[in-house]
């Protein structure tokens, strides 16, 4: 039988190789980043990994495939950013066709370097191999402080919902400026205290049922707090397009009080979209206006 759906597919993965053995995996597979304990007193490792293939995630004949490099970085450095978390270093693996040029390499890895000057990262490592597609699969060390590590599964009943940017559109171009949300996480633990967190790759609908399945519980997401960004041509690819690349994450009612008393004066804009309902089951609802109806776990699935 053909492997098909990615979910599924990493659920049999993980039936076979969980639990851990090892006590100093503190987080395994699951989350953005696996979670280490390696012997230092006041952080925990953070290891990542993200692929993109040639015709899945990008197409190799675009004017700027520079921004082939970015996106592979970005992705994974993104996964970092949603555990509250900074990186380090990164290992790079290129899959290299015959048909890849030279110089189109050298572009790719000018739009790799570009993401790395600018979050002090090096690439300290990886592996090249014949390929019949081009694809980078990019791996990921960073750190985290111990008290200020944010997984999925700690959103709790009455959190607010929250996301740090407009949603929507992204695959008619946006999808490969990848930016990632590093200096808006790392405001975000040093100065509130988010219950859960997830980078919105595959769409806010999926990733939010992520932080649902993990904490347990059941939330409503309102249709008019939802923003949309201009690129998007109707409300729902806000909902179910991804590749948005923005933090979705859960505050404590109180916490999102003081963030709504603050939100002129912060650093960086956050808009609240919802609120954790009810715990013990898992759902997600959507009201409109006076209207509310439950939502399925669709969105970007890569198989």
């Amino acid at each position: 039988m053909a492997v098909k759906g990615e979910f599924r597919t990493i659920d049999r993965i993980k039936n076979i190789l969980l639990p851990s053995h090892r006590k100093d995996v503190k987080v395994g597979i699951g989350d953005d980043c696996s979670v280490l304990d390696v012997g230092l007193e006041k952080e925990y490792l953070l290891l990542g990994s993200d692929s993109i293939v040639d015709g899945r995630h990008f197409l190799y004949n675009i004017p700027d495939r520079s921004l082939i490099g970015r996106k592979a970085v970005g992705v994974v450095l993104s996964d970092v950013a949603a555990m509250g978390g900074y990186p380090l270093a990164l290992t790079v693996d290129l899959g290299v066709p015959d048909y890849i040029e030279s110089e189109h390499l050298e572009e790719i890895v000018f739009g790799m370097k570009f993401l790395l000057d600018l979050f002090d990262v090096d690439v300290v490592g990886g592996d090249t191999v014949k390929s019949d597609v081009l694809y980078l699969s990019v791996s990921v060390v960073g750190k985290v402080e111990k008290e200020k590590v944010v997984l999925r599964s700690g959103a709790k009943k009455s959190d607010w919902i929250w996301v740090s940017g407009p949603l929507g559109g992204s695959l008619y171009k946006r999808h490969l400026l990848v930016s990632p949300r590093i200096p808006e996480a790392r405001f975000l633990v040093q100065n509130f205290h988010p219950t859960a967190m997830i980078d919105i790759s595959d769409g806010l609908v999926r990733d939010l049922f992520h932080i649902l399945e993990k904490s347990n519980v059941v939330a409503e997401l309102v249709k008019d707090k939802i923003p949309v960004h201009k690129d998007a041509r109707d409300w729902e690819e806000a909902l179910y397009m991804g590749e948005d690349f923005e933090l979705l994450f859960t505050l404590s009612e109180d916490e999102s009080k003081r963030m709504m008393a603050s939100i002129g004066s912060l650093l960086y804009r956050f808009y609240p979209i919802g609120k954790i309902v009810d715990g013990g089951a898992v759902g997600l609802y959507l009201r409109d206006g006076r209207s509310c109806y439950p939502l399925s776990p669709r969105g970007y699935e890569h198989f």
